[in-house]
């Protein structure tokens, strides 16, 4: 057996981790119009419960990140993968609300285990000359996983019920569990005690993680926010759900293809500074064109919009994460710079949102949304500016 599965490489063992730890994340949207009439679950609950899941990375993900070069990072894969399995389990057991907010809050720093441990444990296990390919895989984990949890759950959930999309997902989970605990080897021992607070000051005295912190920050919390807002064009076009949810796993994955063609790009030696700069353009005209002229425009233009966002969004994110390998401190730190990056998404996703809601709402048009993702974007363009000085290439 293990020769056979031996040519797919260990590495893409912790991407499939990374696929599966996002299904979690996928799993609940669609799920919600069942959970409300089967539990009672209200709106206000619904809301919280979908963003519950980024408040361990809001809060942790920096500690975290320094945590795991002392635990090591295949014991913090194995460890995030089993808090998901299990918390999934227990959620579909229990089927209550409450459970449902202790589990979703598990699932969250299981989900941040194995993002933050991931790339850091690529870089160990992939060869050099495909590292940055690898890379560009691994940041397909949102897009992709949550695509996949878009159009397997609809089916699970109508030829069973909700829970059977908590217990497949477990199975799923448990499954890389397994593997990466038989096919990983066991890490090299720590020659030296790493200090949790030597790695923590280190990063944030880095100008370096500050700036790519910035830039996902810019990114992640407006393709959240457009992919969040995808109902309302499926109300105002009178979409029928089972299509909806094909359509915004078609966003989903997008988002993946566009990261794993930067990786492939990167490995090719395009530069990292344009491409993220290009992305970020195609994201001010995508955004501003789907907001400022989303009444006018026909469902497939509007639909167009939001597809090639989420497809150039890609270049953004593989971008980052492979330059946080290259940007870290010193190597021992990857999980720590990258612990400040999903800190600044994680933030980034929770506030953004509401805020857009709140500006629509005051101002009665979606306008000034196009126009603040927008401006997200230029400070996108200026923080990437900075951070390939010539300065910070040499300290790095």
């Amino acid at each position: 057996m293990s020769y056979r599965i031996q040519w797919l490489g260990k590495d893409l063992w912790v991407i499939g981790a990374g696929f599966a730890a996002a299904m979690h994340i996928g799993k609940l949207p669609v799920a919600i119009p069942v959970l409300q009439a089967e539990l009672g679950l209200t709106l206000v609950q619904s809301g919280l419960l979908l963003s519950f899941i980024q408040c361990a990375g809001m809060c942790f993900a920096l500690l975290l990140g320094s945590y795991t070069a002392k635990l090591g990072l295949k014991r913090c894969v194995l460890l995030g993968l089993a808090l998901l399995t299990a918390a999934s389990i227990c959620a579909g057991l229990m089927q209550s609300v409450l459970s449902l907010f202790v589990m979703r809050t598990i699932e969250g720093f299981g989900f941040l285990l194995v993002t933050l441990s991931g790339p850091a444990l690529i870089r160990e296990l992939a060869p050099a000359h495909s590292l940055p390919m690898k890379m560009g895989l691994w940041t397909a984990y949102m897009g992709g996983g949550m695509g996949i949890a878009l159009m397997a759950a609809p089916l699970l959930m109508q030829q069973w019920s909700w829970p059977a999309i908590w217990f497949g997902f477990s199975a799923v989970t448990f499954f890389f569990l397994v593997m990466i605990a038989l096919m990983i080897p066991k890490p090299v021992p720590v020659t030296q005690p790493v200090q949790m607070r030597s790695l923590i000051r280190m990063t944030l005295r880095h100008p370096p993680a500050w700036l790519l912190a910035c830039i996902f920050g810019t990114y992640a919390g407006q393709w959240f926010a457009l992919v969040g807002f995808m109902p309302t064009i499926y109300e105002q076009n009178q979409i029928a759900p089972a299509v909806s949810g094909m359509l915004t796993a078609g966003v989903s994955i997008a988002n993946a293809v566009g990261t794993f063609a930067c990786g492939i790009m990167l490995q090719r030696g395009l530069n990292a500074k344009k491409l993220m700069q290009s992305g970020f353009a195609i994201l001010i005209f995508c955004a501003f064109s789907f907001y400022a002229f989303k009444t006018q425009m026909p469902f497939v233009l509007q639909y167009a919009s939001v597809f090639s966002f989420s497809l150039f969004g890609g270049l953004v994110a593989a971008s980052i994460f492979s330059q946080a390998l290259h940007f870290a401190p010193s190597p021992s730190a990857i999980s720590t710079t990258i612990g400040l990056i999903l800190q600044f998404s994680a933030l980034s996703q929770f506030v953004l949102p509401p805020c857009i809601a709140w500006l629509v709402s005051l101002t009665g048009t979606w306008l000034w949304a196009g126009v603040v993702m927008s401006v997200l974007s230029l400070f996108g363009i200026w923080f990437t500016q900075h951070l390939f000085t010539k300065t910070f290439i040499q300290t790095v």
